[in-house]
Order: structure tokens, then C-alpha cells, then sequence
């Protein structure tokens, strides 16, 4: 009975391990295995503001629009399969001076994906991020910020950028003043803002994000009031 509970108990002990394992790859910010640039450097006051999950029709252009109106320039993370559907749309991105950044073609979750699997994902969102503006990005951003083994070589290898971030509205689950609330809440010198335009790869009609598009004018001017300057994400890392 002695030797069933020991086995039992280091049964658990090991799944427990491999759970925290699973979900330390799984935290945007953490650093421990596959380092990620989470913010710009720290002197001076310019931030980046990112969004991803695009393009959307009926939710990027919004965006686009009060960029505009703003004068700010930001980082679009498009996934492959969205960039397919709405052409169009990734080159007004393009032609409004704003960086294009790749978050791979469906929008996959990582855990337990192959080397060839990775590779596959961010070729056919280079591939389809050049057919439309004769640029491959430079910048790479995985599906909810999670890494997994082979990953990072497959990154390295296509000359890639890995980036997450250091502030997030949490515009997946929060309302407009929530929002708003937690993109300000913690912003310093070289944050790295992340927004969603989209919702995965799935089809436009799939997502809903008014609320960001709603919040992200008063998100704009309570950066600027703080002292804060936006800039791209090339401008911010170079």
C-alpha cells in the first residue's frame, strides 16, 4: 500500500511540474525559455501601441481612421488567412505609414505543435503579407503571446523579431472603460501596447471589438497627456 501511494504522490507531483512547465510557455511576459522583447528601452517617452488579429473588415478601418485623426502611427499583427479575405484593407495599413507585423496564417494555439508546423504558419503569412505589399515584415508576434519548443529556432532562422508586450487593455474580455482603464494603467517609457483589431483568424463577422475601437481614442489623448509620444514599433526598437 506504501509503494501505491508513493507512486501515486509522485505521479502527481511530476503532472504538476509538467503543468507549470506547459503554462510558464504560455505567459507573454515570461522570459524563462524563450526570451520575447516585451518593451522598447526605457529612456526618453516613446511607446508603441500594436494591435492584433487583423485586418477586420468593419473594425480595422475604424481604427485606421482615428489613428489618423490622431496622428499616430502604429503596428498592425496580421494573421495570414485575415489578410486573404481583406487585401484591401492591409494596403491602406501600408499606405497610412503604419508597420505591418506577422502573427501567423490561422492563428493556431502553440503547445505541443512542431518545428515544420511553426515554420509552415509564418511562411504562408510572409508569403501573403508580400504578395500584397512587397514587403516581408520583420517583427513576429505568436498567437496569444505563447511560445513553444521550436518556436524560436524557426524565428531566428527567417531573420524574425519575436515581440509580445509589456501593457494590454485586455480588450478581449473587458468593457470600453475597462479598457481604457488598464492600457494606461502601467504605461512607462518604451511600453509596448497591445489591442486587438480582430478575433483569431476567424471571418470579420466572428468578432466584435467596438469596445476597443471605442476606448481608443480616450487611450490616445490619456498617452499623450501622460507625456507619452507614440511611435511605430521600427521606430521604438532601431
Amino acid at each position: 500500500m506504501s509503494h501505491i501511494w508513493i507512486i501515486s504522490i509522485c505521479a502527481i507531483c511530476l503532472g504538476g511540474l509538467f503543468g507549470l512547465y506547459v503554462y510558464a510557455w504560455s505567459i507573454p511576459t515570461l522570459q524563462w525559455f524563450a526570451p520575447a522583447i516585451l518593451h522598447g528601452p526605457a529612456d526618453g517617452n516613446r511607446i508603441a501601441l500594436t494591435f492584433d488579429d487583423g485586418p477586420c473588415s468593419g473594425y480595422t478601418e475604424q481604427i485606421l481612421g482615428i489613428l489618423r485623426r490622431h496622428d499616430v502611427k502604429a503596428t498592425f499583427f496580421v494573421c495570414g488567412q485575415n489578410v486573404e479575405r481583406s487585401p484591401e484593407i492591409l494596403r491602406r495599413i501600408q499606405a497610412e505609414g503604419h508597420t505591418i507585423g506577422n502573427h501567423s496564417y490561422s492563428h493556431p494555439f502553440p503547445f505541443f505543435r512542431s518545428r515544420a508546423f511553426f515554420a509552415r504558419e509564418i511562411d504562408l503569412t510572409q508569403e501573403a503579407i508580400e504578395k500584397v505589399t512587397g514587403k516581408r515584415p520583420k517583427f513576429f508576434r505568436p498567437p496569444f503571446g505563447a511560445r513553444w519548443l521550436g518556436l524560436q529556432p524557426v524565428v531566428k532562422a527567417l531573420g524574425l523579431s519575436l515581440v509580445n508586450w509589456s501593457d494590454t487593455g485586455y480588450d478581449w474580455k473587458l468593457g470600453t472603460e475597462g479598457i481604457v482603464r488598464e492600457a494606461l494603467k502601467t504605461l512607462g517609457p518604451g511600453s509596448i501596447i497591445l489591442l486587438h483589431d480582430g478575433d483569431g483568424a476567424y471571418p470579420s463577422q466572428r468578432a466584435d471589438r467596438s469596445p476597443t475601437v471605442k476606448a481608443l481614442p480616450a487611450i490616445l489623448e490619456g498617452a499623450v497627456k501622460a507625456g507619452f509620444t507614440f511611435v511605430s514599433l521600427d521606430e521604438l526598437l532601431s
